[in-house]
């Protein structure tokens, strides 16, 4: 009788799936996370910087947007509440959340803007807390210090930021204020946050056969004339194949309790390839001795999280989107956790794009009884996942929904800006035919829309549609704001100056009004709006 295993979130690659690739060889059996593919990955990121995610290269937006950071803020808030009872805890000492290759700094943004309100309006206002948002990326680094809109939070000393090696690093060096924090200087747990950020590092592949242990070793080659002329992925013309080589012996990493997980898999799989997430391993290995055994980490990443995932798998699919990923077995991070002592929750859902999982790990006596209780609360309701699979089920039927389900729908996503773009061309069409269309509600759900958003210049500026509406309900004011940003994000366009310029006009601030249609005519002498409006000015 053949058994049926539920289809998880892995590539179930089998063995008959893998041809030996034709080409010249790169590289010759290599252990995957000492692949060159490593190297082009980390040549990518440096070298595209914020445009890798500003031009959609690298998805982002399942791990960034304003829902999950709220469940995040709010799990975040429970471990506070944990931690602040305990006798030991040191209020004088900063309380240090600290984001993984946080890309352009969206996920920050949005955590921010729902956890520094729930801590001032608690009586945990008084904790010191600091965001500390860490790339590997020098470019984004840069990127984060000039964006005008994080400055505020750097000036106030609740946000700083690092280059940080998840391969090497050993302390954090802090950008903005100079600091260098090592083991002496900290004093409570470590929040860390990794969201789509595993499956981007090394990882290492094995395969189980007849109680035997085997390294899987890539061989990279170029694929020459049959090369996907469509394909502009950092595998572009590199094809690549795995060969099995016993392990001899119980050594084959330097730590002993790594080991111990490729002998539990040693154990219990049979004709099965299992990842293992080497990188990410060595990095929390470093940060759990920075801060002491005490960190609570919360990752939301493609995983899986059990044996039944790993049945009759080979060794794994690389996924491109620009760079590469890899699936992530955070049943493996369990083991590591758990074998030191720790605590795991995964989500009691299968997940169809995203799992997210709490790993804690603590020196002190403590249940953490409110951070398990947010976690489930949250999570298991409608997590990350859940959230990203009902949005893609009410968003294709939007126009059958009236315009307060509609808006409706916009706050239950927290005020989600992709959400609200999606909805933008039907509450356009809706404000000249809907008699009673609640235009209040929408200039609320206006401002609450981008309170969430960091802009970051992607396509579909978010901007200029909000202030075209501020603008259409009289709210002149609000909307200057609003095209000042467009033109900061998106360069100059004599549309927008124009309507900046209308802005004023409507205010009777005539001579700003003129200095904008000055400038709009420069761009595009032909336009007829622009000229008829300066011409009604120059009348008076």
């Amino acid at each position: 009788m053949t058994k049926i295993v539920k289809k998880h979130n892995i590539n179930k690659v089998s063995k008959s799936n893998y041809a030996t690739p034709t080409g010249v060889v790169l590289e010759a059996e290599k252990s995957l996370s000492q692949s060159l593919l490593w190297k082009l990955q980390a040549d990518f990121y440096a070298n595209q910087g914020p445009e890798a995610w500003i031009k959609g290269i690298v998805p982002q937006y399942i791990t960034t947007n304003p829902y999950i950071a709220h469940l995040y803020a709010k799990t975040v808030f429970g471990y506070c509440r944990d931690i602040a009872s305990d006798p030991n805890f040191d209020r004088s000492a900063t309380i240090y959340i600290m984001e993984l290759a946080a890309g352009v700094g969206r996920f920050t943004y949005a955590f921010l803007k729902s956890f520094l309100p729930m801590m001032q309006n608690s009586s945990l206002k008084e904790l010191k807390i600091q965001y500390l948002i860490t790339d590997l990326a020098e470019r984004n680094v840069e990127y984060w210090l000039n964006h005008s809109f994080l400055k505020p939070y750097f000036e106030s000393g609740v946000l700083d930021c690092a280059a940080f090696d998840m391969a090497k690093d050993e302390e954090l060096r802090l950008r903005y204020s100079g600091e260098v924090l090592n083991k002496d200087k900290l004093k409570n747990p470590l929040i860390l946050f990794a969201n789509y950020t595993f499956d981007s590092l090394p990882q290492d592949t094995f395969y189980v056969h007849d109680e035997k242990l085997f390294e899987g070793l890539v061989t990279v080659t170029t694929q020459g004339e049959q090369s996907d002329p469509k394909d502009s992925s950092i595998l572009a013309g590199i094809d690549y194949s795995y060969t099995d080589r016993l392990i001899q012996g119980s050594s084959y990493y330097e730590e002993a309790e790594i080991n111990d997980i490729l002998l539990f898999y040693r154990g219990c799989l049979d004709d099965s390839a299992f990842s293992l997430p080497i990188v990410a391993l060595r990095c929390l290995q470093r940060l759990i001795r920075l801060f002491r055994d005490d960190l609570l980490l919360i990752s939301t990443d493609k995983g899986y999280r059990s044996l039944e995932s790993m049945n009759h798998i080979y060794h794994p699919f690389l996924s491109k989107h620009g760079s590469i990923s890899l699936t992530v077995n955070f049943h493996a991070m369990e083991l590591y956790f758990t074998g030191l002592g720790g605590k795991v929750i995964h989500s009691i859902y299968e997940h169809e794009n995203v799992t997210t999982s709490l790993f804690l790990l603590s020196s002190r006596s403590h249940d953490f009884i409110e951070t398990s209780m947010a976690y489930h609360e949250i999570i298991e309701n409608i997590g990350p996942d859940d959230f990203y699979i009902m949005k893609k089920a009410v968003v294709p039927l939007h126009k059958s929904l009236t315009t307060r389900e509609l808006l409706t729908f916009l706050r239950y996503t927290r005020w989600d800006s992709r959400t609200f773009l999606e909805f933008y061309n039907t509450l356009l069409e809706r404000i000249a035919e809907e008699e009673d269309f609640p235009s209040e509600e929408l200039v609320a759900a206006i401002h609450k829309v981008w309170e969430q958003f960091l802009p970051i210049g992607e396509e579909g500026d978010l901007a200029y549609c909000l202030g075209t509406l501020l603008a259409y309900f009289g709210h002149d004011r609000e909307a200057i704001t609003l095209f000042t940003s467009s033109i900061e994000f998106y360069g100059e366009d004599a549309a927008i100056y124009y309507e900046l310029a209308l802005c004023h006009y409507n205010l009777q601030e005539f001579n700003q009004a003129l200095q904008y249609l000055e400038i709009a005519l420069t761009l595009d002498p032909d336009a007829e709006d622009a000229k008829r409006l300066k011409e009604i000015i120059t009348q008076f």
